[in-house]
C-alpha cells in the first residue's frame, strides 16, 4: 500500500464506499449531504488545494488501485498537530489489516514530511471497529465530546483520539 494526494478521478470510487446511510453519517458526521457524490468530494478537493492547513489522500494497492482515503486538517504549525478525518476503508478490503497500514502511513507522512508532533482524530463510541483499529494504529482516547451527533434519534457520542509523536 502506498498514500498519494486524493485525485479527482478517485471521488466515483470513495463515494461508492458511502453508500449505506448510518456508514455515511459514521464517516461524516454530517457534514456532507447522503448520498454521497464525487462532486461533493471534489468540490472539497478545490477548497483543499488552495488552503496550506489541508490535504487530501488517497491510499492504493499495489496494483494502484484506491482502497482508502482520508483528510488532513487544521494543521496548527505553531503546536505541531493536525487533525485526521474522513477516514474511510473500501468496504471489501475492511477488516484485512488496510486501515492500519493506512494510519502508520499517513502518522508516518505527518510526523516525518509535515514535521508535526500530535495527530487527533475522533470516532462516534458506536463504531467499536474504526476505535480498534485507531488503538491497534497508536491512538488513544483523551476526551469525549459534550455535544453528541443525533442519527435517526440516537446520540452517537464523539471519542477523541491522539498519537503523539515518540520522538527517539
Amino acid at each position: 500500500m502506498r498514500i498519494r494526494p486524493y485525485k479527482p478521478c478517485d471521488g466515483d470510487l470513495i463515494a461508492g464506499w458511502l453508500k449505506d446511510e448510518k456508514i455515511f453519517n459514521m464517516w461524516c458526521a454530517g457534514k456532507y449531504a447522503y448520498p454521497m457524490t464525487s462532486e461533493q468530494l471534489n468540490e472539497r478537493y478545490d477548497s483543499a488545494r488552495d488552503n496550506p492547513c489541508e490535504y487530501m489522500f488517497t491510499a492504493i494497492d499495489d496494483d494502484g488501485t484506491p482502497v482508502g482515503y482520508f483528510l488532513l486538517r487544521n494543521a496548527d504549525w505553531e503546536a505541531q498537530s493536525v487533525h485526521m478525518g474522513f477516514i474511510v476503508i473500501d468496504a471489501a478490503k475492511r477488516g484485512k489489516g488496510f486501515g492500519k497500514q493506512m494510519l502508520t502511513m499517513a502518522k508516518k507522512y505527518c510526523f516525518e514530511i509535515l514535521g508535526m508532533k500530535r495527530i487527533t482524530l475522533g470516532v462516534f463510541h458506536i463504531n467499536p471497529r474504526a476505535i480498534d483499529c485507531y488503538e491497534s494504529a497508536g491512538f488513544i482516547p483523551y476526551a469525549t465530546e459534550d455535544e453528541p451527533f443525533i442519527f435517526n434519534g440516537r446520540e452517537w457520542k464523539v471519542i477523541d483520539m491522539e498519537c503523539v509523536c515518540r520522538d527517539e
